[in-house]
């Protein structure tokens, strides 16, 4: 049958991808698109489902043609997404509006009341999830408040990586860590007609697929969609996991007690238990994965967009220089921060740059980030050094509120890339920071689960031990930690006095 190959298709916010591996877990073709983020409005954040769909099928052709497949078999296809958000489809199977994406701000107030009265206490409660505008639940109701007629249409409701399974096999169901996001009992490992009751959206139940284990073949590739794509038809398609779950996997965090830390577009750092945790109360999310573990996830919903949003707005003309000369802007932007001295000058950067706010290691959806102690004395290389201190200090800050303590930390997303601040990340937390080789670690954790469904792999213990490997380590330096965690308890009593300016700016926002 020749070489196995497994297919894993990752949809981030800002990049999809499809990447082919092998039985080792190397990457041996990519396909990489950019799918369109549509801002209609101030706050709101969509995207096109059949776009989506668009850019992923190109994505699959590319590497349907690889050379890596003309001496192999693919074996099976597994599939990573974008959580929360709201997808809608029709009796049709046809979208009913662009999908609301996970960092869509609308639903703001809706949240903010639900503070005010309690819902988000029970919501806690029943799912171990503090959750933000962009949350399924705040969506729906948002739908049911100003767009009654779209939940009136709509049949089916999905998530990112479920839309797209449903474009490939037909199938219609979903997996446990996407629905742990949701309305969903954590400790039942089942949807929570409570919960929908207590938001007031109790009408929408009948939209919720099934739930099948992330691991279970969801559905063969149908034959017209296999001959569009150059692929097999009928070739096993597992349901798959959300990409927190499935980058944790990729990374190589696999048992309780394991952590691991996604510095992407959100930041996400994951501690993996062996039950559901609720400590601390009221902040960060949960998710049930597989192999009955659970990953609690202190998140602060902006991590690599920072840098980019500073690099975009302030650093324009290095950007096309470095560009013409051929050469990484951020290793440009790294040389520049490595000339300012620990503690930039005394300026604290905090990074809620995101328009969700944040819910980790505290919950307000209006919070926004700032830069504190500018002064006529500090240059743009100060203020950059602070955007990469400020990232570092949230991931201090997730850990310190995590209910058990750890002492290694594995880490991917875009963030990884940098050894320089993954070394700032060791300092800042005086932990041991891990980079797992390989660059494509959603995409991997979802193909290890089609691995182990098409018998590649005997089961999850084997298929990490053949396709995990680390690219180097960082250890913390001791006199660097204690001056960060000085720099620290500044960065916390800012942002501790900031709550209700935050929310003040939300309503004079719409005042003006």
């Amino acid at each position: 049958m020749g070489e196995p190959y497994l297919l894993g298709i990752d949809i981030g916010t800002s990049v999809v991808k499809s990447v082919v591996f092998d039985r080792e877990g190397h990457e041996v073709a990519v396909s990489r698109r950019t799918p369109d983020i549509i801002r209609p409005r101030a706050d709101w954040s969509e995207t096109s489902m059949e776009g989506l769909w668009q850019a992923v099928a190109e994505t699959v052709r590319e590497v349907a043609h690889s050379e890596a497949l003309r001496i192999g078999e693919m074996r099976g296809i597994g599939l990573s997404g974008t959580a929360c958000g709201v997808w809608l489809i029709d009796e049709h199977g046809r979208p009913v509006r662009n999908a609301i994406l996970w960092n869509d701000g609308r639903a703001a107030d809706i949240v903010g009341a639900w503070q005010q009265s309690g819902v988000l206490d029970e919501i806690f409660r029943i799912s171990g999830n503090a959750i933000f505008p962009g949350y399924t639940l705040a969506g729906l109701r948002w739908l049911q408040q100003h767009e009654p007629e779209t939940l009136e249409q709509a049949r089916h409701l999905l998530f990112c990586k479920d839309w797209i399974r449903y474009c490939l096999t037909g199938n219609i169901a979903t997996d446990h860590s996407d629905p742990s996001y949701m309305p969903y009992d954590i400790r039942r490992g089942e949807y929570s007609d409570e919960l929908l009751k207590v938001c007031g959206v109790e009408a929408t139940r009948h939209l919720f697929p099934p739930i099948l284990d992330s691991g279970a073949v969801a559905g063969g590739l149908s034959s017209s969609v296999a001959d569009d794509l150059g692929l097999r038809p009928g070739l096993p398609v597992v349901t798959g996991m959300v990409d927190v779950a499935a980058t944790t996997l990729g990374a190589g965090a696999y048992r309780p007690g394991q952590a691991c830390s996604i510095v992407g577009t959100s930041f996400l750092n994951n501690l993996l238990t062996d039950q559901p945790s609720f400590e601390p109360a009221g902040v960060g999310v949960q998710a049930l994965t597989t192999g009955g573990v659970w990953i609690r996830s202190m998140v602060n919903t902006s991590g690599t967009i920072n840098l980019q949003w500073f690099l975009d707005q302030f650093c324009a003309a290095e950007q096309a220089a470095e560009a013409r000369a051929g050469r990484d802007i951020y290793a440009w932007a790294e040389q520049v921060a490595a000339q300012v001295p620990l503690g930039s000058g005394g300026i604290v950067y905090h990074p809620y740059l995101n328009t969700t706010g944040v819910i980790s290691p505290f919950v307000n959806p209006t919070a926004r980030a700032q830069f504190f102690g500018i002064s006529v004395e500090h240059t743009r290389a100060h203020l950059l050094r602070a955007v990469y201190e400020g990232t570092a200090l949230s991931m201090l800050d997730s850990y310190l509120h995590m209910p058990m303590d750890v002492r290694q930390v594995y880490i991917s997303g875009g963030g990884a890339r940098s050894a320089f601040w993954c070394q700032m990340f060791a300092d800042c937390t005086g932990r041991t920071i891990l980079v797992p080789a390989g660059s494509e670690l959603g995409a991997r954790g979802v193909a290890v689960l089609a691995g182990i469904a098409s018998g590649v792999y005997r089961d999850l213990e084997d298929a990490m031990q053949q396709v995990i490997r680390l690219e180097r380590q960082h250890e913390p330096d001791p006199v660097a930690t204690e001056k960060y965690r000085a720099l620290y308890e500044l960065y916390r009593r800012i942002y501790q006095h900031l709550g209700e300016d935050w929310w003040e700016r939300h309503r004079l926002l719409a005042r003006l």
